[in-house]
């Protein structure tokens, strides 16, 4: 079974190399802005809510919107996993 960390990283690559193909996902890390590889805001609402039906956590919208990087998402998943009402 996959880590957090790892379903993360194959989540967010999987939206980059669907929407831009030609993006070099290879070169992804968790630092990189999700803007910077091309995921725009409907995207990023996508992957959001992805994370959170996958790991049982509730991301409210101000958070979202603060929410920059993988690392951020990572963070906060980490934190609030099964917290979910």
């Amino acid at each position: 079974m996959k880590t957090a960390p790892a379903k993360l990283i194959q989540m967010i690559k999987g939206k980059v190399s669907a929407r831009l193909p030609r993006t070099t996902v290879a070169e992804f890390s968790m630092e990189t802005p999700l803007e910077d590889l091309g995921l725009d805001s409907l995207d990023k609402l996508t992957l959001l809510f992805e994370i959170e039906d996958l790991f049982n956590v509730a991301i409210p919208d101000a958070t979202a919107s603060q929410m920059k990087c993988g690392a951020d998402i990572l963070a906060y998943v980490s934190t609030n996993q099964h917290k979910r009402c």
